[in-house]
């Protein structure tokens, strides 16, 4: 079975650098200027309508990036990001799994060289079995 679409699929948010959270460790000077964050609602069924639970049945998503919005099975993912990562508990005690909802664009290594780019995602299930693109996204870079 393959896994169903995402629901409440994207948020490509531009924010500026400053503000508010950690410093860096390293001692330099914070990042500044825009950063993209694709966000997700993981699916909740497959594409039968049969109950999903992405904590459980997902293993990963795979992330694309094209300059144009015609994604197809023959493209790589340039990004595999796990759908369930451990942390630690606020006492520092117990590892916690939680749900992955967003990533960091600008971690992609080798991103095409256009300040325009679409990005599609789809989930892998713990059984390897693959969702539908979703719909492409612009990613305007400059």
């Amino acid at each position: 079975m393959l896994l169903g679409g995402f629901a409440a699929v994207f948020l490509l948010a531009r924010c500026g650098g400053g503000g508010g959270g950690d410093a860096p460790q390293s001692g330099g000077p914070a990042p500044s200027g825009s950063v993209s964050v694709l966000a997700w609602t993981p699916p909740t069924t497959y594409n039968d309508n049969v109950a999903l639970d992405p904590e459980r049945d997902l293993d990963y998503y795979e992330i694309y990036v094209r300059q144009d919005p015609n994604f197809t099975e023959n493209d790589q993912p340039m990004v595999q990001v796990a759908a369930v990562a451990g942390t630690l508990s606020p006492d520092g005690r117990t590892v916690v799994q939680l749900l992955v909802t967003e990533f960091t664009l600008e971690l992609i290594p080798s991103l095409p060289a256009s300040s325009q780019l679409y990005v599609s995602m789809r989930a892998v299930g713990i059984d390897h079995q693959k969702s539908a693109f979703m719909a492409p996204l612009l990613w305007d870079r400059s």
